[in-house]
């Protein structure tokens, strides 16, 4: 293989592997965007960690 073929197939390897980045980096970007419906899930203390909307019921057996 004479160095001229290793370069050019060194530069393909090189730019696959970039392509192959941007399109993973794009698709994990558009994978964290929020979607319409999860909004109703915002104030959801099981979601947000959030304690204040949790609901006391005291010493009640179903709450066990």
């Amino acid at each position: 293989m004479s160095k001229r073929t290793a370069r050019s197939l060194r530069a393909c390897l090189w730019i696959s592997a970039l392509v192959l980045c941007c399109i993973s980096a794009a698709m994990l970007v558009e994978a964290n965007k929020p979607k319409a419906g999860d909004q109703r899930l915002v104030d959801d203390p099981t979601v947000t960690g959030s304690v204040v909307g949790m609901r006391w019921c005291g010493a009640a057996l179903w709450c066990r």
